[in-house]
């Protein structure tokens, strides 16, 4: 540490890979050199992160904010609560493009490859569809509108993988760069991520923006910018039933209510940053489709007051509503009991600060991958009306992308993971 009146701030020089990847459509940003680091666990670090940024405008930071930043809670963390690095190779990419060190690996990406076995859930059928039958017991009782209840997969290394040399960084991160080419092939995402956490790798497929913030031009205010997704359908290979779910989703009472349920959460929450009168969405939710489900989103703004602070901002919206369910504050405290363990990088939040602003995922579709295997979350909003069994099954849905041995069968029976 070097500053008192900075504590979080280290100089430091160090190689951690952060690749950041907009998909077709956004721009990316990659780094590999870090000469700055600042870790955290509660907003104090924020106001740290918020100086060092404006003090060198034309830096760019790569990091995380894990679910549980900012709120005080038992049992041992993998990953520090805030992790956010300087990186002095920092550079953006053009939208679908990737960093040179990977462009080999991305040529070459074969989308059949994947060197684990299925995904199991670890939390047993019956007990999930009673944790949902709990969240709406307490729905029923009025102390939240919904719940965004998640559980946790896991899938070990395939036999024929070697194991020599598992437990070798190099290894590692090899093996994570073949991952994340091989699901960037066969599943594209429009916020995916790479990144090098401790002594493992997030791979994020992530399709969703919690938070991006685009400077002003010409005088004008900077505007912000949330879009949540809630509303999920399954896609099939067979065109006629893919648009028959996309029918559905569209016209389902239940989802339509659950989206605009999280759409008035977040305007409210970017609302106590706004300039007054600002915030805004759109009428109605849109359907995005990508290679395994199709979602409802719908885009919120707002022109941010002169002066906002970055701690202001990321308290107002951390964790996303999308993620937690209504009201957030209440509705975090059940997901912990309902839970119990941690849902570190799932959920919270992947960040990039550059020169034109900020642009934060939420990761979910996201998964840790670590020389034992690969671990990830997948949750869904339930309501009074839920389905527990339909639940459960929402929550194997959204894991397809990494888990190529379901394939895309409709008529499969194999749901029980």
């Amino acid at each position: 540490m070097r500053e008192t009146t900075q504590p979080f701030l280290e100089e430091r020089e160090s190689v951690a890979t952060a690749w950041l990847d907009g998909g077709a459509e956004e721009c990316g940003w990659y780094g590999s050199k870090v000469c700055a680091e600042i870790r955290g666990e509660d907003f104090d670090a924020l106001d740290a992160l918020d100086r060092a940024w404006r003090a060198d405008p034309h830096a760019i930071w790569i990091g995380w904010l894990t679910y549980e930043f900012g709120r005080a809670r038992e049992g041992a963390a993998r990953l520090p609560g805030l992790c956010m690095r300087k990186y002095e190779d920092g550079v953006r990419l053009a939208p679908g493009e990737a960093p040179i060190p990977a462009r080999s690996a991305i040529a070459q990406a074969d989308p059949s490859w994947w060197p684990f076995h299925a995904l199991n859930a670890k939390t047993d059928p019956q007990r999930f569809r009673e944790l949902v039958a709990s969240a709406k017991a307490l729905i029923a009782a009025g102390d939240t509108y919904q719940v965004n209840l998640s559980q946790e997969f896991w899938a070990p290394f395939d036999a024929t993988i070697p194991r020599d040399g598992r437990g070798d960084a190099r290894w590692l991160r090899e093996m994570a760069g073949r991952v994340f080419a091989a699901l960037r092939a066969r599943a594209p995402a429009s916020m995916g991520g790479l990144v090098q956490a401790e002594d493992a790798w997030i791979v994020s497929n992530s399709p969703e923006r919690l938070l991006s913030v685009t400077r002003g031009r010409d005088g004008g205010p900077d505007v912000a910018r949330s879009s949540p997704i809630k509303g999920t359908r399954r896609r099939w290979e067979s065109a006629e039933a893919d648009a028959a779910a996309i029918k559905e989703l569209r016209a389902c009472a239940k989802e339509r209510a659950e989206h605009v349920m999280i759409v008035d959460l977040v305007r409210n929450d970017l609302g106590r940053s706004a300039a007054p009168g600002s915030v805004r969405a759109s009428s109605a939710p849109r359907v995005v489709t990508f290679p395994t489900v199709h979602h409802l989103v719908t885009d919120v703004e707002c022109d941010l007051r002169s002066g906002w602070t970055l701690r202001a901002l990321v308290e107002a919206v951390f964790p996303g509503g999308s993620v937690t369910g209504a009201p957030k504050r209440r509705t975090m405290e059940i997901i912990d009991g309902l839970e119990q363990g941690r849902r570190e990088i799932y959920c919270g939040a992947l960040v990039v600060l550059h020169p034109d602003g900020l642009d934060m995922s939420i990761p979910i579709r996201t998964g840790m991958l670590d020389k034992d295997g690969l671990w990830l979350r997948s949750g869904g909003g339930i309501v009074a009306d839920s389905d527990p069994e339909r639940e459960r099954l929402e929550t194997i849905t959204k894991t397809l992308a990494f888990d190529p041995h379901r394939g895309w069968s409709p008529n499969s029976k194999r749901n029980d993971v």
